[in-house]
């Protein structure tokens, strides 16, 4: 039998660089594939052969997208740590979006623009379906000097996960992280939760994809929170709740009388699902807001728009789901670069 000499220091070194330089290579092959492949997906080609659908839509190729992303970026078993637009965000490895797209970059990556911008502009902002904390935590480092941003998120693993990066990135004195759910009242809210993804959990079992459990979690409306607390309403309102932003709203009716800005979801199936119907949030949007625009992500503008032109066929699709309303000069101005809207 023969005796291996020993690794020396400088071995270990050069064996500890190689096994760091594999991980650097086997990380860029990976998000090269993964942005390769959103970037075939958003191809005008794949978007009339799957008639405005994603393709992730099919389990298979889902999984082959997750396994990439586990195989090639992925640093832990439970969650991991990525980089993005200048704040550090920790997330769960079993979610199939959010932080692999993170990890890429891509993740609403024009959406979260716009609302970093309005974010600059803005002193009071609310974070409604703060998640794991992405817009929380780049819209509370860029917020206007002695702002503050008050994340909603009532589902324990993220809110864990919120509070975390909301910490790691050194944004406790600009963050108030609420464990809680809004809606249209003060109460409770039963929340399905989504074994595909942690943005999926929903107030409507349909929502989820793939359900594991229910849970009952506290819930305020907006206009009770401000009042319980003698805050006036905020300049900034990001609601993304899986369906149940027009009971936000309804929540929300003397906020809504001062115009906060508000970039939402739009989803009239998700909508359905969980009982408010699109048509209803809408309605309430145009009855305060002079400035509407769709969200055009392919294009990368915000196209203003009128009431009837959103139940027109095809007016929401997968790249035109977002909305933002806006009842400021200020935060007109402020998007300016993506939009020609005349603001005399």
């Amino acid at each position: 039998m023969l005796d291996c000499p020993p690794l020396c220091a400088g071995d270990s070194i050069k064996l500890h660089n190689m096994t760091m330089s594999m991980k650097r290579v086997r990380r860029r092959v990976a998000i090269g594939l993964m942005r390769a492949a959103r970037a075939a997906n958003r191809s005008r080609p794949a978007r009339v052969l799957l008639r405005g659908r994603s393709v992730r839509r099919f389990p298979l190729v889902n999984r082959i997208y997750h396994a990439v992303f586990r195989l090639g970026v992925a640093t832990g078993d439970r969650d991991m740590e990525a980089r993005y637009r200048g704040v550090v965000l920790t997330g769960p490895v079993w979610d199939a979006t959010i932080m692999p797209s993170v990890s890429g970059g891509y993740y609403e990556e024009f959406e979260v623009g716009v609302f970093e911008r309005l974010a600059s502009v803005s002193h009071s902002i609310f974070d409604v379906g703060a998640n794991i904390g992405v817009y929380a935590c780049t819209g509370a480092a860029r917020v206007a000097a002695g702002g503050r941003l008050v994340a909603f998120e009532p589902v324990p693993e993220n809110l864990a996960y919120l509070r975390r990066n909301v910490e790691r990135n050194e944004l406790t004195g600009r963050v108030s992280v609420e464990p809680m759910a809004v809606g249209d009242s003060p109460g409770e809210l039963t929340v399905h939760l989504s074994g595909e993804q942690s943005g999926k959990h929903s107030a409507a079992a349909a929502n989820v994809g793939t359900p594991v459990e229910t849970i009952t979690v506290p819930m305020t409306s907006i206009d009770a929170y401000l009042a319980d607390r003698g805050l006036t309403p905020p300049d900034l309102v990001k609601i993304d709740v899986e369906g149940y932003e027009g009971f936000v709203l309804r929540g929300a009716t003397q906020a809504l009388a001062a115009s906060p800005t508000l970039l939402f979801e739009l989803h009239p199936e998700l909508q359905a699902n969980c009982g408010c119907d699109a048509s209803e949030l809408l309605d309430l949007v145009f009855a305060h807001y002079r400035w509407v625009f769709l969200v055009d992500e392919l294009d990368g503008v915000l196209r203003p728009c009128g009431r009837a032109e959103l139940d027109s066929p095809g007016a929401i699709g997968l790249y035109r789901s977002n909305l933002v309303a806006i009842g400021r000069p200020d935060h007109l101005e402020a998007v300016r670069q993506w939009h020609d809207l005349d603001l005399g």
